[in-house]
């Protein structure tokens, strides 16, 4: 009795050790994840080079990375002069939208009284020199972050070149007899995160040009920006929508209250197709999952890795839906 207890506390004592242990190394671990979606990605168009024109792995690989390489190049050397721009334009105008923001807001009314919801630009102004002071460390993260994406990219390169990466690692850390349950698992973890990973891209790629169109037509400043912002946020989940749309919308309001009124509709327009059709549509070969499942994924996300976590809180709910299912057909079977 003595013994059985003293192993279940020792149990337990590896367990919360183990768990303290992934929560310190999390950062690697999410670098080492998003290898693995790029590597997912990668790995149809891999095999077709290898097995239909008989192409080795890691000339495949290489292929691959340089044609990627080569578009976002050529459409940042494009679209980062036209960005630049705007964007320092939009911050030389900061303090005249504040003071328009400022003149709007002390002569709201509501019930018909004014109330005073004017800013404190003083305040902003000590944020903006703030975040000034801050430049440095800002450069610094950056560089950080720029060191860590080569390294994903190197995982994600040994990963392809090295056919069943995936399978070979699990089937090391399976005792033989879950063997084959633990290789089909991660094939299908591989082509659904691969899946996910292709139709994320275009799910943003088609949002940025939905968002461009709407505030280009309707003349809003800055279209360029706000909708390459608008398509980047869509790697989160709803939250990335909705943030997106009050970023254009308060934006244009400084401009002209009746386009931001046209901004808005069409917004909502452009995120119930995107619920309805387009997201659909572009992840019905990665899997269904309840929206409520995938916010409450996301902030979990958040607080244990920040915006990284909350990224890729969507293929980890994939991940631990696909383990779930085949754990419960395996009760369901025996």
């Amino acid at each position: 009795m003595m013994e059985n207890s003293t192993k279940i506390i020792l149990k337990t004592v590896a367990i919360i050790l183990g768990l303290g242990f992934i929560y310190l190394i999390r950062n690697i671990l999410a670098l080492l994840f998003i290898a693995m979606i790029i590597a997912a990605a990668m790995d149809p168009l891999v095999n077709w080079f290898h097995i239909k024109k008989r192409i080795p792995r890691y000339i495949g690989v290489l292929i691959i990375y340089i044609f990627f390489i080569s578009i976002f190049v050529a459409l940042f050397s494009f679209l980062i002069p036209v960005l630049s721009g705007q964007f320092k334009e939009f911050l030389g105008n900061i303090p005249a939208y504040l003071e328009k923001a400022n003149e709007f807001l002390e002569r709201s009314y509501f019930f018909g009284e004014p109330h005073n919801l004017g800013l404190d630009l003083r305040k902003i102004g000590e944020n903006l020199s703030n975040f000034s002071s801050n430049i440095f460390s800002t450069t610094i993260e950056l560089f950080t972050g720029l060191v860590s994406f080569i390294i994903v990219l190197f995982m994600a390169f040994y990963m392809s070149v090295q056919k069943d990466t995936m399978e070979n690692f699990l089937k090391s850390l399976t005792p033989e007899k879950y063997k084959p349950r633990a290789i089909k698992i991660a094939r299908e973890i591989k082509s659904r995160i691969g899946y996910w990973m292709i139709g994320q891209l275009a799910l943003m790629s088609v949002i940025f040009i939905l968002n461009f169109i709407v505030l280009y037509s309707l003349g809003v400043p800055y279209a360029l920006v706000i909708a390459f912002v608008g398509g980047l946020l869509e790697i989160v989940p709803y939250i990335g929508s909705i943030i997106s749309t009050f970023v254009a919308v308060f934006v244009t309001l400084l401009v002209s209250p009746i386009k931001a009124v046209f901004v808005l509709l069409l917004y909502i327009v452009i995120q119930q197709a995107e619920g309805n059709i387009i997201f659909p549509q572009i992840m019905k070969k990665a899997v269904g999952l309840n929206p409520l499942a995938v916010i409450l994924a996301m902030l979990v996300g958040l607080r244990i890795a920040g915006v990284i976590g909350a990224i890729l809180a969507l293929p980890a709910t994939i991940v631990v839906g696909l383990v779930v299912d085949e754990l419960r057909r395996k009760k369901i079977e025996a």
